[in-house]
């Protein structure tokens, strides 16, 4: 019997692998740069560049205990178990079997047992013994299950380094508008206490009859603007710190303390290196999820195109058999059954071409996806390197309107002193030195915010777990 068996799994072992072979895309990018991407590597902790220790430390504990890269690290396990699970099906599967069972056989079956001298219809059976069965991957749908599989966890992997990119800059984002927030609230509180001076200036003016009623009502409509905008300010500090809180993984009310302190609002690098253009397709987490997903689509179309095929198995069981536990383990209780099995589904109404096209269906769809991945990446990273220049050349000519203020105000306390003009005119040169410090602030925090922002569409700011 086994003379005959092995021809035939030889026969069968000799098969194909049906559906198409994946290829990753070939997508063509200019190697230039359209805004000018400094030439250089990649930072990809590009947040120790900004110098400060706080922030570095809020993204490495964001990445240590934040809920959403737990989720996606989650993900990644679930993604490779079932990877482990897809290979282990190409192996054959063996299992132990025991029963101990009572038995009646019908008097009024189609064996006559009661007319059957010496044969009991009531009787015990003891069976023990091993049942294996291994499917022959004749058409490769156990291979294309693998394939299939193995592009999921490596899309896994992909989405937790985006995770992971996005859980930085948005910390680092929130950091931002934390230190931003709580410097307009000192400004801001310098400023109150300005117009609060200048309100108190131009009341006497007015009682002197210097001034008209109504430059008193826009002077102390101002103080209460000024006033209310402190409160604000600290509002979006709180509101920052809280938003981190969720980030990093910790109660609102454990992060509000340790940031309440202000600190210095972080500048970030000057000069920032984009790499080559086309590294930023493996580079970029979000490409590499799409390519990863195209991947595992095509090899599905695979495992739908082998159901028309018919499914060969070699199937296997040995034990023992007896009426009675003493009979077991001898050479008459010996069971033995081997040979090869088919199942052809030669008739399913369709279904089975149906779930072809379908699979086909997701594959265009998920090409489409990816091609959009790429686009996105491209606009993205060059969006950000416009944003970059342009916020440097804002917060630039910024802060040299800010040193013309100051000079302004020097030049006004000057006068002062020496009687050439009145203090009211003194406050509203404080005044405007005071609103173009927030707007100085204002345009640093958005050159920082627009070198996460850059740092994020390069691709930079993730790590891999350790492999498995």
């Amino acid at each position: 019997m086994t003379a005959r068996i092995l021809p035939l799994a030889a026969l069968l072992l000799a098969g194909c692998t049906v559906g198409p072979d994946y290829a990753p895309p070939q997508t063509a990018v200019a190697p230039e740069w359209v805004e000018g991407g400094v030439p250089g590597e990649v930072d990809l902790e590009w947040w120790r560049g900004f110098g400060d220790p706080q922030l570095t430390a809020l993204i490495e504990r964001a990445f240590a205990d934040g809920p959403d890269l737990a989720e996606a690290t989650a993900r990644l396990a679930e993604a490779r178990a079932n990877r482990d699970a897809a290979a282990g099906g190409r192996l054959p599967s063996v299992n132990a079997t025991g029963s101990a069972t009572e038995n009646v056989l019908s008097e009024e079956g189609q064996l006559p047992v009661g007319q059957i001298p010496g044969f009991e219809r009531d009787f015990p059976l003891f069976d023990l013994g091993f049942d294996a069965s291994w499917e022959i991957d004749l058409w490769g749908r156990r291979t294309r299950e693998v394939q299939a599989a193995e592009a999921r966890a490596d899309a896994a992997l992909a989405r937790r380094r985006e995770v992971m990119l996005t859980l930085a800059a948005e910390v680092a984002r929130n950091y931002l508008d934390l230190r931003a927030a709580q410097a307009d609230a000192a400004t801001l509180q310098t400023l109150a206490e300005t117009d609060a001076e200048a309100e108190r200036l131009t009341r006497l003016r007015v009682e002197a009859g210097e001034d008209p009623r109504d430059a008193l009502d826009r002077t102390a409509a101002a103080a209460q603007a000024s006033e209310a905008a402190v409160a604000t300010a600290r509002a979006q500090a709180t509101a920052a710190a809280y938003r981190i809180a969720v980030l990093v993984g910790a109660q609102p009310e454990d992060m509000a303390p340790l940031l309440s302190q202000p600190a210095p609002l972080p500048a970030g690098p000057d000069v920032i290196a984009a790499g080559i253009r086309s590294d930023l397709l493996t580079r970029r987490p979000d490409v590499r999820t799409a390519e990863r997903r195209l991947a595992a689509a095509t090899a599905d179309i695979g495992v739908a195109t082998a159901d028309l095929f018919p499914r060969f198995s070699l199937l296997g069981s040995i034990g023992q058999q007896a009426r009675s536990v003493d009979d077991l383990f001898t050479g008459g209780a010996t069971r033995l059954q081997v040979g090869p099995s088919l199942s052809w589904p030669i008739f399913a109404g369709g279904t089975i071409r149906a779930r072809i096209r379908a699979a086909d269906a997701r594959a265009e769809a998920a090409a489409a996806v990816y091609e959009k991945a790429v686009l996105t990446a491209l606009a993205d990273s060059e969006t950000a390197l416009n944003r970059f220049a342009t916020a440097q050349a804002a917060a630039t000519a910024q802060a040299a309107a800010l040193e013309r203020q100051e000079s302004a105000l020097a030049l006004a306390r000057l006068r002062a002193a020496s009687g050439e003009t009145d203090r009211l005119m003194l406050a509203q040169s404080r005044r405007a030195m005071l609103n173009q410090a927030r707007a100085a602030t204002d345009a640093r925090r958005e050159r920082a915010q627009a070198a996460v922002a850059l740092f994020k569409a390069l691709g930079g700011g993730w790590r891999d777990p350790p492999a498995n």
